[in-house]
């Protein structure tokens, strides 16, 4: 009886270990890893096996970092035309093999980068992978596809005005920034449009399309095996470049505050205060992430409590804080009726100046007093779960590990960040606030009955 208990207690011990043993070797094969291939190519993995499905993001360090006032839209303009055709495939073998690996591929730029994203099957992920390698390397400028992008470009640039909204918050950008790339239009400029010849767009492709300055995040029902061979093969034969030098975009500060006001066709006003803030991966990103939901996150924000349940101000209102590699920007907004009807004079009033007034002293009371317990976990737990929520699908998971890569915080913080939000104090807010919360532009919409202005200290 002894010896049968101390087998059976042998065979626990052998399976427990055992599961143990499998579980750790589990989460190692599904761990994020990344690997640096001899070229200077990132690649970052993260298995997700079972579903079948994988994403692709690349991500190129062209942003409007690389770009000057003189060629501001160039970044774009290539961004447009990578997937067009290649020295080894035509437009429409590279629109084939797309259409092959499920059609759900696509080029961006953005301010901090440009992107190639693919979602496909597992059993088209190598077909994926060596698209992307191409376009990425082999990429042509033919004149017909050159004149095509340029003309949908340019009909883009010009029905910007329509988006009253991208107005005002390029508007806004004009005075929040002096110098900084992203001060620019998102487009760039129309006239870069115009003159940008097939050498200029070879030229900038040339130069940063390079594999050590490449990032590629690859998500889902694949290993690390799998996603590692296919990269090098993607890429191989493809020297490193040499880099110009990257001077990137330094902090700014504000001397006054400042505002601009514009007439529009519009029933409703539009009040948009911005202040500089810290980019993604600075020191202070987090407690600003918290500030802003504090300020203007969801309906338990203070915003949404004091502004437009308590004194009816606003029909929309909320915060943007934009994901930048440098120097971001806290934005407030507020959407609300022009006017109040005055009972002492029986005329309309504009009311706006209350509206900014009432925003303003919410961030002062945010700058005075630290948070209750309360109302800093709710901003945290706001934080954190917007964060959460946006990383539902794969795609999203592919997108921020390659993006924290390449502004340079590291793929780990896609698992630090709500880490580090959990670290703020109530004292970290309120030092955020009173260091960030300063000066101030405000950009202002107006219907066409009021009368637009500029000029500072509003």
């Amino acid at each position: 009886m002894i010896l049968r208990r101390v087998a059976l207690l042998s065979l626990g011990l052998i399976v427990l270990f055992g599961s143990c043993a499998f579980a750790q070797d589990s989460a190692q094969k599904n761990a994020v890893v990344k690997k640096v291939l001899d070229n200077g190519l990132t690649l970052i993995v993260k298995p997700e096996p079972g579903s079948g499905i994988v994403a692709i993001v690349a991500m190129v360090k062209a942003g409007c970092a690389q770009e000057s006032i003189q060629n501001a839209g160039l970044g774009n303009f290539v961004a447009q035309l990578v997937l067009a055709s290649t020295r080894m495939s035509s437009a429409e073998e590279v629109a084939a093999v797309a259409d092959e690996v499920g059609g759900n591929v696509g080029s961006q730029w953005q301010p901090d980068f440009t992107e190639i994203r693919a979602v496909t099957t597992s059993a088209m992920f190598n077909r994926a992978m060596s698209l992307i390698g191409e376009c990425l390397t082999e990429a042509t400028f033919e004149g017909k596809w050159v004149e095509e992008v340029r003309s949908e470009l340019l009909r883009r640039v010009n029905a910007q005005s329509d988006d009253l909204f991208g107005t005002a918050y390029s508007d806004i950008r004009g005075l929040l920034y002096q110098d900084s790339g992203y001060k620019r239009p998102n487009m760039g400029f129309e006239r870069t449009v115009r003159l940008a010849t097939p050498g200029d767009l070879q030229k900038f492709y040339s130069t940063y399309y390079v594999p050590n300055n490449i990032v590629i995040s690859v998500a889902g029902d694949i290993t690390l095996d799998q996603a590692l061979d296919r990269a090098e093969k993607a890429f191989a034969g493809i020297p490193p470049g040499k880099l110009p030098v990257d001077r990137g975009m330094p902090d700014e500060k504000l001397e006054r505050s400042s505002y601009h006001a514009s007439e529009v066709d519009l029933g409703a006003a539009y009040l948009m205060l911005g202040w500089l803030a810290p980019g993604v991966g600075m020191q202070d990103y987090p407690a600003v992430s918290v500030l802003g939901n504090a300020l203007g996150g969801g309906k338990g924000s203070v915003m949404f409590q004091e502004l437009r349940q308590k004194r009816g101000m606003g029909y929309d209102l909320g915060v943007m804080y934009p994901k930048l590699k440098y120097q971001s920007h806290l934005l407030a907004y507020i959407i609300t009726d022009p006017f109040k009807f005055s009972l002492t004079t029986m005329s309309p009033e504009l009311i706006l100046e209350d509206v900014k007034t009432a925003l303003l002293e919410q961030v002062d009371t945010l700058k005075n007093a630290p948070l209750d317990q309360k109302a800093l976990d709710r901003a945290k737990g706001y934080t954190i779960g917007s964060y959460n929520l946006s990383h539902q699908h794969l795609l999203d998971r592919a997108f921020d590990l390659c993006w924290f890569e390449t502004i340079g915080a590291g793929y780990d913080m896609y698992t630090r960040y709500p880490e580090e939000v959990e670290k703020v104090t109530a004292g970290d807010v309120q030092r955020a606030a009173n260091k960030y919360l300063g000066d101030y532009a405000a950009e202002l919409l107006l219907p066409k009955s009021g009368t637009g202005s500029s000029g500072e200290n509003p």
